[in-house]
């Protein structure tokens, strides 16, 4: 049984993930580490996240990242309280006189209509079964961290999409993204509330309803309804009469408190509502968080796992029994076999794909060597049960422990294979195939057909073909 993975981890392995679409990282030593110290294939995939993580830099680059978190959600915290406190904003701008209800509309219209489109998204992606969050506060605190010019790591931006990529996997951006978000709002508005004690506290303010265009009734209704929520929770809320009457200081104390209450009612608690059951979302999400083994690409890397001899032991006559792992897919009788035709790591001189065995494959593939390529041919086989593959390589080549992983993760994917050692003309010596067959002798794949000639392949293929 896998235990907890942690976002970090999983994270690294997905940032892997991404850099080795350009090629595939040398890792022989970390696959045996991971493999000695774990036990099932997440475990190990993990621990070999960690141990290349750490040879690479990517746990230094995590750490600066974690770093920028902070710096970026100080900035952001900056930026939301400026957008909440347009009051502040007004009240330095124009004396001591305040309207009441453009200090309400300047302090809560952009933070609640914000609020708002969260909600709206919450909603849609819960009704649709999507976990996408629209952007905010929390996606440029993400993004601004990982671009901090002092906090940059080489692969902070490869972190980042790795991040996104589990985060969307997982169905956690709308909780993650959203818990930041609200809770920088939330400290917005809780410097909000602390400037307007202190200048309600030690200014003296006209508050007024002045207007030029909108009727007394517009305000007597517009603190009907916005002082609802604090009068039935106990605050104190002007009047109706405030409205009509001429400003007084009694006046604008009561008005001072209700901007007060509607600051913390309206402002701080939705907020710190929405971060709660963020948080609770996350908490409970993040206990089941882990890889899907069923991906390709971790797919590959349980295959090689798979595919690694277990380690000799000094007293065989000891040994506990072991159970050698099928080398192939098992194999439906009486069921038609596709062909496909593989060219691993061939020279430009050699001529590809060849005549005589192109027009007996249903399908052909060419991998030169990028993790790409391979991810996509063994999409591929998995796609097509059933399926027998002829490998052509190099005969000039020497066999190595990449070759042999490439074939043991082809036959997993196979009920079949070939192996043709391919050689160009006029350089016998170089040429010779017998190393390649003697290397498959001595190796666990003595179950892949060894094909000396192309003739030989030939056969093999109309063989399996009808």
């Amino acid at each position: 049984m896998s235990s907890p993975a942690s976002f970090r981890d999983v994270t690294l392995a997905h940032t892997l993930r991404l850099m080795e679409e350009a090629g595939a990282l040398d890792d022989a030593g970390e696959m045996t580490l991971a493999h000695v110290r774990q036990h099932n294939e997440q475990d190990r995939i993990l621990e070999r996240a960690r141990l290349l993580g750490r040879r690479l830099g990517l746990l230094d680059d995590w750490a600066r990242l974690k770093s920028g978190l902070w710096i970026a959600a100080g900035l952001l915290v900056l930026l939301a309280y400026l957008l909440a406190g347009g009051l502040l904003t007004r009240a330095v701008g124009s004396g001591q006189t305040l309207n009441a209800a453009w200090a309400f509309v300047a302090m809560l219209g952009v933070p609640l209509l914000a609020l708002l489109v969260w909600l709206l998204w919450a909603l849609g992606s819960a009704m649709s079964g999507q976990g996408a969050a629209p952007w905010s506060l929390g996606q440029m605190m993400l993004a601004l961290a990982a671009r901090m010019p002092w906090l940059h790591g080489p692969h902070s931006l490869a972190l980042l999409r790795g991040a996104n990529a589990v985060l969307r996997q997982q169905r956690l951006s709308l909780c993650v993204f959203g818990a930041i978000s609200h809770g920088v709002w939330a400290l917005a508005f809780a410097l909000t509330l602390v400037t307007l004690m202190v200048l309600f506290s030690f200014q003296a303010y006209q508050l007024t309803w002045e207007t030029t265009i909108l009727s007394p009734a517009f305000f007597d209704g517009f603190l009907r309804v916005t002082g609802w929520l604090p009068r039935a929770l106990g605050f104190s809320v002007p009047a109706q009469a405030v409205v009509h009457a001429t400003p007084s200081a009694a006046d604008s104390q009561a008005i001072a408190w209700w901007l007060l209450a509607s600051a913390l009612l309206y402002g701080l608690l939705p907020r710190l509502i929405a971060l709660v059951v963020c948080a609770a979302v996350w908490r409970r999400r993040a206990r089941h968080l882990g890889l899907d083994t069923r991906d390709p690409y971790f797919r590959q890397i349980a295959t090689r796992f798979a595919s690694m001899a277990a380690a000799s032991v000094v007293d065989a006559e000891h040994a506990a029994p072991h159970q050698k792992t099928p080398l192939f897919r098992p194999h439906t009788p009486g069921r038609a076999s596709p062909v496909v035709l593989i060219g691993f790591e061939l020279p430009d001189s050699l001529r590809w794909p060849p005549d005589g065995l192109s027009a007996l494959a249903d399908q052909v593939h060419t991998i030169r060597g990028t993790m790409a390529e391979r991810l996509s041919l063994l999409t591929a086989l998995a796609a097509a049960p059933g399926v027998r593959a002829l490998v052509v390589c190099s005969a000039a080549a020497s066999p190595d422990r990449g070759a042999g992983r490439f074939l043991r993760q082809v036959c997993a994917e196979s009920v079949g294979c070939a192996l043709l050692p391919l050689g160009s003309e006029g350089n016998s010596a170089a040429d010779k195939p017998q190393r390649w067959a003697d290397w498959l002798a001595e190796s666990d794949l003595q179950a892949v057909t060894f094909c000396a000639t192309a003739t030989d392949a030939r056969q093999w293929m109309e063989h399996h073909r009808g």
